[in-house]
């Protein structure tokens, strides 16, 4: 069942957001990927994303340290950080809801977004 919902997938991986786009495109309103932050904040501004599904280490920077600027654009948003180390801790700290490991598995994802 499609969702009223918008999700932003930023990852500097191109076959992650790919496959993220593919599978969730039928589940939301509107699934847009970013694979740089500076992108994804003016992408973020345009579209408001209701969830953002965030890896953290990206060649402009660490998604961790934005998040509180994803916030200022809609405070009420869901932020999931994915990495390869564990910043579970970390991103928590840092106002995300959710942290998930790589690699990733695809129904961890899915309850990690629509929790």
């Amino acid at each position: 069942m499609k969702t009223n919902k918008t999700l932003l997938i930023i990852d500097d991986e191109v076959d992650v957001c790919t496959l993220l786009r593919r599978s969730f495109r039928g589940e939301f309103k509107t699934v847009e990927a970013a694979y740089l932050l500076n992108d994804a904040l003016s992408l973020a501004e345009r579209i408001h994303p209701d969830i953002l599904l965030l890896d953290n280490n990206l060649p402009d920077g660490q998604g961790i340290d934005f998040i509180q600027r994803f916030k200022s654009i809609n405070p009420f948003m869901r932020i999931v950080v994915i990495s390869a180390m564990d910043l579970h801790s970390e991103a928590i700290a840092a106002g995300a809801n959710a942290f998930l490991g790589k690699p990733l598995k695809m129904e961890a994802i899915r309850e990690a977004i629509c929790a």
